[in-house]
């Protein structure tokens, strides 16, 4: 049976106009979200699909961090540009197909090269967002119904 490790909790808050906030209890800034225009939002905020898609930037930038520092990798520089392509499927339902990482990275020496791309492809295999894109996702709903006088 897995071992469970840690949690990370937010909460969302419709703010109106297909507009929200989102908030954790482990004290980090809210973040304004919405839809993107495609789907009717406002447009100038992140969405849940920027969102989908930096997670898997993220974690493959703090994984290569991680890896290079155990490799003793020295490098001068480090950026990942990240690309989602969203699709609609046969059965007429949206979804992220594919996200395209572009590391940079940069290195003084010409002798490190081959093992920074090594250590870029770890990374990536090692990353645990992209391990878990197809998580199962589970619902818990719950209905309130407001008290009127």
């Amino acid at each position: 049976m897995p071992e469970l490790h840690s949690t990370y909790a937010l909460s969302i808050r419709s703010t109106g106009g297909k507009q929200a906030i989102a908030s954790s209890p482990d004290g980090l800034p809210d973040l304004g979200l919405a839809s993107p225009p495609q789907f009717g939002g406002p447009g100038g905020q992140w969405t849940p699909e920027h969102l989908y898609v930096g997670s898997a930037a993220a974690c493959w930038m703090t994984t290569f961090l991680a890896v290079a520092e155990l490799s003793k990798l020295e490098f001068l520089g480090l950026s990942v540009a990240a690309e989602g392509f969203l699709e609609k499927g046969d059965d007429r339902k949206f979804s992220i197909a594919r996200i395209v990482l572009r590391p940079l990275v940069t290195v003084a020496l010409e002798a490190d090269r081959e093992k920074a791309l090594r250590l870029i492809q770890k990374a990536e295999d090692a990353c645990l967002v992209a391990r878990s894109m197809r998580t199962t996702v589970e619902l818990e709903p719950q209905v309130t119904v407001a008290v009127t006088a």
